[in-house]
């Protein structure tokens, strides 16, 4: 996913449901699941492949930051994922709806 390559599958889903939030707003992995009908592991095992995180050899694209709230675990779009919602749009032909990028969070 850190090729450059455009998002497919249940990454460009989650990509496109986040980017439905107002920048910089967080979503639950459980409202994710729900909202794209995939059991919260299967979340968690895509984003996992979305954040920052080094997995093996290859490095993560940034386009999400996961965090734990101390109830629920919580998913960001960042900025190199709303710019990723853009070309999947593009690519597809619209331009509508497709969010600011959001702030970088302060750590």
């Amino acid at each position: 996913m850190s090729d450059g390559a455009l998002p497919e599958g249940l990454a460009a889903a989650l990509l496109l449901t986040l980017a439905e939030k107002p920048a910089g707003e967080a979503a639950s992995v459980p409202w994710l699941g729900k909202r794209l009908q995939r059991e919260a592991s299967v979340v968690m095992r895509t984003l996992a492949m979305m954040g920052n995180a080094r997995i093996g050899s290859r490095q993560g694209p940034g386009w999400v930051d996961v965090a734990h709230d101390g109830e629920r675990w919580m998913v960001r779009l960042l900025a190199p994922g709303a710019e990723a919602v853009r070309q999947l749009v593009e690519a597809h032909g619209g331009d509508d709806g497709v969010p600011d990028a959001p702030a970088e969070p302060d750590r």
